[in-house]
């Protein structure tokens, strides 16, 4: 047991491995906390809003109410689960098998809702002024006015451009302007939209999210201030940010390694499961992205909040043949990946404290007679638990994610180090295995970490810093004959076997 935190430090000494293991750790475990947050903000949100034990009495208290919800229902899940992995791993892979088979049936349904928009596109309309789409969280009818027994009425909508609701109204300007348009945000893979999504346009905060191609008269510039029922971008995108967006999506390559105590040979199992599950979820990843690019419009696709839809579900829309698949493989796709992080934490935290590198902790090494890390799961829920109490973790993800590609780049570095050293016990048995891939693969999440955000990485890296010092300076006895005491001792070899026979020059002499 103990998976990346065992690699690396074998590998690089007990100073990294701590560290690095430390962090990982750290990282695996507020991960669990997001999962279950996101739990139930989908239980709270979809699945059965009536349940809410708060709930806000003034226009503006939502958000407070939700936070107090989650850190109800979260404490009370976080017990459950820690119940559930007390018990014994072998209850947890039987959950495991009935939440991935939800989550495959969710995927499915997916694939089924593309091929349906081919021949029988869903309703899902959205309103277009000009090309300025449209918020309905404020009216209904997409519409400047309607008739009705010969005579004209105004809408709600005109009302929220306009002074009064008469038809002489002093009105906005660019509403003056500007015809009001509804088109279907789903239309379908056959209708061509493919060609318009194809292509990035990355935004600036706070603008407005418009339809390319869509016929519009330019208003004054007042008519982009706030109040009108537009639907604005709340962040700034680029590239690398929604590289760092993505990124999370694909950090459970480390499950299988994390577990390898349970497993009856781990030396087949691991490399075989790990490769096939990254391949597997990138290619239903990667297609979902083209296939949503090819039926749904853009400006669908760019409102995070669901505002121009009236915070109904897309992908739950698109899929066949009932949004409920969607919501029910999402609740139980987070349930079982909080899951997994409560069953893998404990073990990596138990492998850190049994080597003995991190005095303080070494009480957490013991367990139950089978080897089940019974206080590093005390730990590890109490620690989830801070970040349930937490509620709002958007400030601690990065790090986290920091934390994840600072893993991944020492086990890469270890496995270059090895290489490069001919450790006689280093032997890879991947056919294709080669040094400079090891190096590659490090390379990529060094530079990651600082793509997606410079200044996490610089934190995460002074936290496993000063973690490093201190196991060098508590905990650092062990000798396990790893990559840099057999850097250190090649390099003194080599700087020995260059010394010339004859005396030293006096300008060399120290």
């Amino acid at each position: 047991a103990g998976g990346s935190y065992y690699m690396i430090s074998r590998s690089l000494g007990p100073e990294f491995g701590g560290a690095v293991g430390l962090c990982f750790y750290l990282g695996t475990t507020f991960a669990g906390a997001m999962y279950i947050l996101g739990t139930i903000e989908i239980l709270l949100t979809y699945i059965s809003p009536s349940a809410a034990i708060f709930k806000a009495e003034e226009v503006g208290e939502e958000t407070e109410a939700m936070l107090n919800n989650m850190r109800v229902y979260g404490t009370c899940i976080i017990i459950l689960m820690a119940i559930v992995v007390f018990v014994g791993v072998k209850y947890v892979n039987k959950l495991a098998l009935v939440f991935l088979a939800c989550v495959i049936l969710s995927i499915i349904a997916i694939y089924a809702g593309v091929i349906k928009t081919a021949f029988d596109p869903p309703d899902f309309p959205i309103c277009l002024l000009g090309n300025r789409t449209l918020s309905k969280r404020n009216f209904d009818v997409c519409a400047k006015f309607t008739e009705s027994n010969n005579e004209t009425k105004t809408t709600t909508l005109w009302r929220l451009f306009c002074d009064s609701s008469l038809l002489n109204a002093t009105c906005d300007n660019y509403f003056s302007l500007n015809n009001v348009t509804e088109i279907q945000g789903i239309p379908g893979i056959m209708s061509g939209v493919l060609t318009d999504n194809l292509w990035s346009a990355y935004s600036e905060k706070g603008s407005i999210v418009e339809k390319r191609n869509q016929p519009s008269v330019a208003g004054s510039e007042e008519t982009k201030m706030g109040g009108l029922p537009y639907v604005f971008t709340d962040i700034m995108t680029y590239f690398t940010m929604l590289v760092g967006i993505y990124f999370p999506s694909v950090t459970g390559i480390m499950a299988g390694s994390n577990r390898s105590g349970d497993l009856k040979d781990a030396q087949k199992s691991i490399p075989t499961g790990t490769i096939l599950a990254i391949s597997t979820t990138s290619v239903i990843y990667l297609s979902c992205i083209v296939l949503f690019g090819a039926c749904i419009e853009r400006v669908i696709l760019r409102d995070k909040f669901g505002e121009a839809v009236n915070g109904n579900l897309v992908v739950g829309t698109l899929a066949w043949p009932s949004p409920w698949v969607i919501v029910i493989g999402s609740f139980f796709s987070t349930c079982g990946a909080g899951l997994q992080s409560l069953t893998g934490a404990p073990r990596l935290l138990q492998a850190i404290a049994r080597d003995g590198i991190v005095p303080f902790i070494r009480v957490f090494g013991h367990g139950k007679a089978n080897g089940e890390p019974t206080w590093a799961l005390l730990l590890t829920a109490g620690i989830c638990e801070i970040g349930i109490l937490i509620a709002s973790l958007d400030s601690v993800a990065p790090i986290l994610s920091m934390f994840f590609l600072m893993c991944y780049m020492f086990v890469n570095l270890a496995c270059a180090v090895q290489t490069l050293l001919r450790t006689p016990n280093w032997r890879p048995r991947f056919k294709y295995y080669h040094w400079t891939l090891s190096f590659l693969g490090m390379s990529l999440c060094l530079a990651l970490m600082f793509i997606c955000s410079w200044y996490y990485a610089l934190v995460a890296m002074l936290i496993a810093g000063c973690i490093y010092k201190y196991i060098e300076y508590r905990g650092a006895e062990k000798e396990w004959g790893d990559g840099i005491r057999g850097l250190s001792l090649n390099a003194a070899r080599y700087a020995l076997l260059r010394v010339e026979d004859g005396p030293p020059h006096t300008k060399n002499w120290r």
